[in-house]
């Protein structure tokens, strides 16, 4: 499909998608896990990818959960975690030099399931303040991805409709968020196979920014 036709804008998420912090989040939650006795099967981790952490807690809680586990002090628990181990945290491969060169043709913003401190620690550490004009963080929004109010409120933000923004996303949540919202999306495989972001609603797939960059002459 031609995805430049009519593009203004392109909106990435931030987890999985820029930064390589998925593998990151999973080892803090499990030390979290650990620590308050919550025994938590390998089936759920997949899951995760897309809540917030939040959502993340309310579904262990639920299945895994007892009277004595308090929601606030584990997601504070796991952010504190989270941060210690920033030292470790990497771009996802070929993603700022493609925001580079992506903020030289199109406005870019940036969507994210994360707080902002972690989103605000993370563009911090890589430089990317000049390039986005728009941030949308958990605080931002009341109903979380894959409800497709984050991504309209992104939008909003660019004063732009949906319609003419291409959304990065990794996760199937997200996928369907920005799906739901009218954007283009484009799924990347840095989480997911192609065929699930394929059927969760993204128009194309990519392995790459390379492969994406293609796609988008840039």
């Amino acid at each position: 499909m031609n995805v430049t036709a009519d593009l203004k804008a392109i909106l990435l998420d931030m987890d999985g998608v820029v930064i390589d912090s998925e593998p990151i989040h999973e080892k803090a939650q499990r030390i979290v896990f650990r620590d308050h006795d919550l025994d938590v099967p390998e089936s759920e981790f997949p899951a995760f990818k897309g809540m917030t952490e939040r959502m993340v807690f309310e579904r262990i809680l639920l299945k895994y959960g007892s009277n004595h586990h308090d929601i606030d002090a584990l997601v504070d628990a796991k952010e504190r975690v989270y941060r210690s181990l920033l030292d470790e945290l990497e771009p996802v491969p070929g993603a700022l030099e493609f925001i580079r060169r992506a903020s030289k043709r199109y406005r870019l913003a940036l969507t994210t399931s994360s707080i902002r401190r972690n989103q605000e620690l993370a563009f911090r550490k890589f430089g990317l303040d000049s390039y986005f004009e728009a941030v949308v963080t958990e605080e931002d929004i009341t109903n979380p991805k894959p409800h497709p109010q984050p991504y309209l409120v992104t939008a909003r933000k660019l004063d732009v409709e949906p319609g003419v923004c291409l959304v990065v996303e990794d996760s199937l949540h997200g996928v369907r968020s920005a799906h739901t919202a009218g954007c283009t999306v484009a799924g990347i495989t840095t989480s997911f196979e192609a065929d699930l972001l394929a059927e969760a609603g993204a128009h194309l797939v990519v392995d790459t920014f390379d492969e994406l960059s293609r796609q988008l002459a840039l």
